[in-house]
Protein backbone atom coordinates (compact mmCIF):
# COMPACT_ATOMS: atom_id res chain seq x y z
CA UNK A 1 0.00 0.00 0.00
CA UNK A 2 1.39 3.47 -1.03
CA UNK A 3 1.23 5.78 2.22
CA UNK A 4 1.66 10.04 2.18
CA UNK A 5 5.37 10.40 3.30
CA UNK A 6 7.11 6.95 2.83
CA UNK A 7 9.61 6.73 -0.08
CA UNK A 8 9.26 5.20 -3.08
CA UNK A 9 11.18 3.79 -5.97
CA UNK A 10 9.69 3.36 -9.78
CA UNK A 11 8.86 0.51 -11.60
CA UNK A 12 10.84 -0.26 -14.77
CA UNK A 13 9.22 -0.50 -18.87
CA UNK A 14 10.15 -3.31 -20.22
CA UNK A 15 12.30 -2.51 -23.36
CA UNK A 16 13.33 0.45 -22.01
CA UNK A 17 17.01 1.15 -19.65
CA UNK A 18 15.81 2.94 -16.39
CA UNK A 19 18.84 4.40 -14.86
CA UNK A 20 16.68 6.46 -12.67
CA UNK A 21 17.38 5.34 -8.72
CA UNK A 22 15.79 8.22 -6.82
CA UNK A 23 13.37 7.68 -4.07
CA UNK A 24 10.34 10.10 -4.03
CA UNK A 25 8.65 11.06 -1.50
CA UNK A 26 4.81 10.86 -1.33
CA UNK A 27 3.66 14.11 -0.61
CA UNK A 28 0.07 13.97 -1.03
CA UNK A 29 -2.49 11.72 -2.44
CA UNK A 30 -3.96 14.14 -6.43
CA UNK A 31 -6.76 11.98 -6.48
CA UNK A 32 -7.62 7.98 -5.30
CA UNK A 33 -4.58 7.25 -8.74
CA UNK A 34 -2.34 9.91 -9.06
CA UNK A 35 0.73 10.97 -6.13
CA UNK A 36 2.73 14.04 -5.38
CA UNK A 37 5.95 13.05 -4.83
CA UNK A 38 9.07 14.82 -4.24
CA UNK A 39 12.55 14.05 -4.87
CA UNK A 40 15.88 14.64 -2.77
CA UNK A 41 16.39 18.10 -4.74
CA UNK A 42 13.23 19.17 -4.07
CA UNK A 43 11.73 18.68 -7.11
CA UNK A 44 7.90 17.52 -7.30
CA UNK A 45 6.35 15.22 -9.74
CA UNK A 46 2.95 13.47 -10.17
CA UNK A 47 2.91 9.79 -10.43
CA UNK A 48 0.30 6.98 -10.95
CA UNK A 49 0.35 5.05 -7.82
CA UNK A 50 0.56 1.74 -10.50
CA UNK A 51 4.34 3.13 -10.76
CA UNK A 52 5.66 3.47 -7.67
CA UNK A 53 7.10 0.18 -6.12
CA UNK A 54 4.88 -0.93 -3.34
CA UNK A 55 6.71 -2.75 -0.45
CA UNK A 56 3.44 -5.01 -0.27
CA UNK A 57 4.59 -6.46 -3.59
CA UNK A 58 8.59 -5.96 -3.59
CA UNK A 59 8.49 -8.27 -6.95
CA UNK A 60 6.54 -6.06 -9.09
CA UNK A 61 9.82 -4.24 -10.22
CA UNK A 62 8.28 -4.38 -14.27
CA UNK A 63 5.21 -1.39 -14.98
CA UNK A 64 2.41 -3.02 -17.13
CA UNK A 65 2.76 -0.51 -19.56
CA UNK A 66 3.16 -1.30 -22.96
CA UNK A 67 4.61 1.46 -25.48
CA UNK A 68 3.71 1.38 -29.09
CA UNK A 69 6.15 2.32 -31.47
CA UNK A 70 4.71 3.20 -34.55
Amino acid sequence: MIEVGKKYMLKKIKGIKNFDTNYYKVIKFYNSDVVICENAYGERSLFMKEFLIDPDKPDEVYSDLKLDER
